[in-house]
């Protein structure tokens, strides 16, 4: 297992390779942005076709048994594996030029997040977990990942990339009260505000409506580098939904309180 994790891990390097070099000769380019939803605005470019048609064929080509799900395209087989591609996470940041967007890829086994990647093409970062591993790659330096050792939600960094992609009213106003706890609140990091939690410059990323290949990646990641991700259910992620990652179980907690909307006042002096 170990060894073909390896392999694993070596082929996700070269897939997000060939991602970075489709994403980057797109970005800041003059590309048409087709709308996928009739009453919302979810963008997809040429890029993040043509990034997820590439990485099909290479997984296909080398895993053939392998199943994949991917935001643009899927194709499932009956397979103990399946890989999970987000080609572009952050299409709306990378049609407005900012460079905090990502190729999210992922490896399951048995429903069991096995291995997790996030490329981050313009600040040439990239992340990794798998194993017990959790480390980030920059400018081809290898360094461990290790979160934040913070234990008080008053001293807390919160980021979401928009209370405006919360998936209803009621969790968008959840997020409000849980801002109002923490120190400072940042918005707009798509897939980076993961990567900077499990670097230690982040407390709390708290999102909903999330899908499978927009979260599946970052567990390995956070989850080796000490933290915590999970629903906000107290729930595996595999699925995607509503999404809590902490630096560590005492703030995952007082999270999953102020996020409840009963949000007992009885609660509030166990909180820091």
């Amino acid at each position: 297992m170990v060894k073909d994790l390896k392999k694993f891990v070596n082929f996700s390097n070269i897939l997000a390779d060939e991602a970075r070099l489709i994403s980057l000769k797109y970005f800041k380019r003059k590309i048409r942005v087709k709308n996928k939803k009739k009453n919302d605005f979810d963008p997809v470019t040429v890029a993040d076709i043509k990034i997820q048609k590439k990485l099909n064929r290479l997984i296909l080509k080398y895993f053939p048994d392998h199943s994949i799900i991917g935001e643009e395209e899927t194709h499932i087989k009956n397979s103990a594996y399946e890989w999970c591609i987000d080609p572009i996470d952050g299409t709306k940041s990378f049609i407005q030029g900012m460079p905090l967007w990502g190729t999210l890829i992922s490896l399951s086994k048995k429903g069991n997040i096995i291995l997790g990647l996030a490329d981050i093409p313009v600040l040439d970062e990239r992340y990794i977990g798998y194993g017990k591993k959790s480390y980030k790659i920059i400018n081809g330096k290898k360094t461990k990942l290790k979160i934040r050792n913070n234990k008080k939600i008053s001293d807390s960094i919160l980021n979401t990339t928009s209370p405006y992609l919360f998936a209803n009213k009621n969790d968008q106003s959840s997020f409000e009260r849980l801002s109002k706890r923490v120190k400072l609140t940042r918005l707009g990091g798509d897939c980076y505000s993961y990567c900077l939690l499990a670097d230690g410059h982040v407390d709390i990323v708290v999102e909903s409506g999330l899908n499978p290949w927009d979260i599946r990646a970052l567990e390995p990641i956070i989850i080796n580098a000490g933290g915590i991700l999970k629903t906000w259910d107290n729930k595996k992620i595999l699925n995607g939904g509503r999404i809590i990652a902490c630096s560590n179980k005492k703030i995952f907690n007082i999270c999953r309180i102020i996020l409840d909307k009963k949000n007992p006042s009885k609660n509030k002096s166990k909180m820091g």
